[in-house]
């Protein structure tokens, strides 16, 4: 076995590297660095009378984390506020030369300007500075010259697999889609991708320019085909719903699934917030045994949620003359996550070095020299070339602690959530958080991952949770319609 003493060889060498790095300096470990001030910006683009509740989510995760975050090496966390008026790659640009002079270690947002949110993430790109996204990805989804950005909305993926498990829950029923935008088709990819190969019938559906849903709505009738999947913003979904009651097809015969969860279009309307799908009202619509579901990221059961209802239904009371108060947006509850996920992902960089954060300029070719490593803290992924490098330097690490070297505390919990890196012995190795909407990881490509959600069913005058729940995790591998069991609506 030739092969044999070449890897004893690797070994030995091995262990001489792991015992000289065991005899360097071990306060190293022992002493946390001084974090500079922890600044951020917010890119808000919420134009409608009564808000989504962004500015004051931003200013309660803020004051917060500040009120329980305390010492020398803790920084005060500050936000800077940037509002678009329209969803412009030309208004946006001009905005992020205004935010990259402040010394910014992350910019979340917005929600719900596509084309807004992909100028963001390329200048993100280009500087090395983490993008945090709370919106729908964009469709299609275009190349960034660097990738700097990770998104805490589902992935088009994720909503697929989601309505994959509804349909399955249904036995495989022969559906429509019905689409508002030839986008549609892209969010969806991976579900038509299915009934291609599969054995079951997807018939797909398209809004014409007068956007009058009836036309579809009697093929689909006359076609007798009951379930019925509608990929549209919130107030068109609620238009489609009503000239299908008009019709006669919100009975028990008739399967509704709504893809609505953002406000996008809905927060250009100054008549009206963004409408997730707990929020949409449908009392005209819903009867004892219409079926309308949909789904939802909120996390009630949060011990910080009723607070943050409470705070966002004063400021809403003070502000606003439409009555009663709708509920969160989602929108609101991402950006309160967002502020969290970041502060955590920074203090526990600082740990193994010190950032700094220094101006930056869109004139110049300079960029922040941390941000790679903070958003290799976000996006660590076990299949990752980095993953492994950083795990080599966790046990290194580990086995310097076992040595009597005090290590620093890899946890901290505030009111309103827990943060923390992995949980592993030896030390972990990437964030996580539990939030508002629920638990916050990151996969590799930046997209969100082990996380749950929420099936909701309509009925009058609210909406009520179904038993199951979909947890969307890479491990085991997913694929549609293999990991719910069946539901009953």
């Amino acid at each position: 076995m030739p092969a044999l003493p070449a890897l004893l060889l690797s070994i030995h060498l091995l262990v001489l590297l792991l015992l000289l790095l065991l005899t360097m300096t071990p306060s190293i470990l022992s002493q946390t660095p001084a974090l500079p001030a922890l600044r951020m910006a917010a890119i808000l683009d919420d134009q409608s009378a009564c808000g989504r509740g962004e500015r004051l989510a931003l200013a309660l995760a803020r004051e917060n984390i500040n009120s329980v975050m305390e010492g020398p090496s803790r920084a005060r966390v500050e936000v800077d506020i940037f509002e678009l008026q329209r969803d412009s790659q030309y208004e946006t640009t001009d905005t992020m030369c205004q935010i990259l002079p402040k010394g910014v270690v992350s910019v979340i947002g917005p929600a719900s300007s596509p084309a807004s949110g992909s100028t963001v993430s390329h200048i993100c790109g280009e500087k090395e500075i983490p993008h945090i996204k709370i919106g729908p990805e964009e469709t299609p989804r275009l190349p960034y010259l660097r990738f700097a950005s990770v998104t805490l909305y589902p992935s088009n993926e994720d909503l697929s697999l989601a309505i994959g498990a509804i349909l399955h829950s249904f036995g495989y029923p022969t559906a429509s889609l019905i689409c508002a935008k030839a986008e549609c088709l892209l969010r969806l990819e991976d579900l038509v991708r299915h009934f291609l190969i599969s054995r079951e019938t997807l018939s797909v559906r398209m809004l014409d320019e007068s956007l009058d849903p009836t036309p579809l709505l009697k093929e689909i009738r006359d076609d007798k085909v009951a379930t019925i999947i509608i990929d549209a913003n919130a107030s068109l979904s609620i238009l489609i719903l009503k000239k299908a009651a008009e019709l006669g097809m919100t009975s028990a015969f008739y399967k509704y699934i709504l893809t609505t969860m953002d406000p996008r279009e809905e927060s250009r309307r100054q008549d009206a917030p963004g409408r997730d799908f707990p929020l949409l009202r449908l009392d005209e619509v819903v009867g004892d045994q219409t079926n309308i579901v949909g789904f939802s990221m909120l996390n009630t059961t949060h011990p910080f949620y009723l607070e943050f209802i409470r705070s966002l239904n004063l400021s809403w009371k003070e502000g606003c003359d439409l009555s009663p108060y709708p509920g969160p947006a989602l929108s609101s509850a991402l950006m309160f996550d967002a502020v969290h996920v970041v502060v955590g992902a920074v203090r526990e960089l600082n740990r193994s070095q010190e950032i700094g954060v220094k101006p930056l300029s869109c004139t110049s070719s300079l960029i922040w020299q941390h941000g790679t490593s903070l958003m290799n803290y976000l996006r660590m992924d076990s299949s990752d070339i980095i993953y492994l490098l950083a795990l080599v330097t966790s046990r290194i690490n580990y086995c310097k602690a076992l040595l009597s070297v005090s290590p620093s505390p890899h946890h901290f919990s505030t009111p309103f959530g827990s943060m923390s890196l992995h949980t592993s012995s030896p030390p972990p190795l990437w964030v996580e958080y539990d939030g508002l909407t629920g638990h916050v990881e990151f996969n590799s490509k930046g997209q969100r991952t082990n996380y749950t959600l929420r099936i909701l069913e309509k009925f009058k005058g609210g909406h009520k949770e179904v038993t199951h729940k979909l947890t969307l995790s890479p491990c085991p591998p997913l694929s549609l319609f293999n990991f719910l069991s069946p539901l009953s609506l």
